[in-house]
């Protein structure tokens, strides 16, 4: 895989929903009318679990002329479904690892997710790495939590939270819950 310049958006997938939501979130980044404001965000780099057979499949039916120009990297997922509490220590070390190695290496502009949690390790390179200032001072970690979560916040959500520049709700009430957490935001409906 070739590093791109300028700084890449990372467009993290996560299987199922996720992906049906990353696809519309990153239509309406890439559909703006401000053209200089959408070329801003390219090149995208789509994030995926090396065990996601799914995702891009799913991500090129929806945005067939994004998927095209979008470069693909396949990383290592932090816990599997049903896999013990004790080995995922060792899985999410490996996906941290190669999650600090790709920001250090591309920098990315831009980290977009809404919650699988192969987004985690990367929310955590990048801040680590912002503390260092290896990001450009320009880039931004945006979490959009799932448009299912209605009352309480995802397990990665509830991760994030203190690391993401932009914390986005779907639901009102999420909103209210953490109001007194400056980074969160409710803008209505945005999928």
């Amino acid at each position: 895989m070739t590093t791109s310049a300028p700084h890449p958006t990372y467009v993290i997938l996560g299987s199922g929903g996720h992906t049906a939501e990353m696809c519309r979130l990153t239509q309406a980044l890439l559909q703006q009318t401000d053209i200089e404001q959408t070329e801003k965000y390219q090149p995208i780099r789509l994030i995926l679990a090396n065990s996601d057979s799914t995702s891009e499949r799913q991500f090129r039916q929806i945005m067939p002329q994004a998927a095209q120009s979008a470069e693909i990297a396949k990383v290592p997922r932090s816990r599997n479904v049903g896999q013990s509490w004790l080995s995922s220590i060792f899985t999410s070390l490996w996906a941290l690892l190669w999650s600090c190695y790709l920001v250090w290496r591309d920098r990315p502009q831009l980290i977009l997710c809404n919650g699988p949690g192969t987004c985690v390790p990367f929310f955590y390179a990048a801040y680590l790495w912002r503390l260092f200032g290896r990001l450009p001072s320009h880039s931004r970690i945006v979490f959009v939590e799932s448009f299912c979560r209605v009352e309480t916040l995802s397990l990665s959500g509830r991760l994030l939270l203190p690391l993401a520049d932009l914390f986005v709700v779907h639901w009102p009430a999420l909103a209210t819950r953490y109001v007194d957490k400056k980074n969160v935001r409710y803008f209505g409906r945005i999928l």
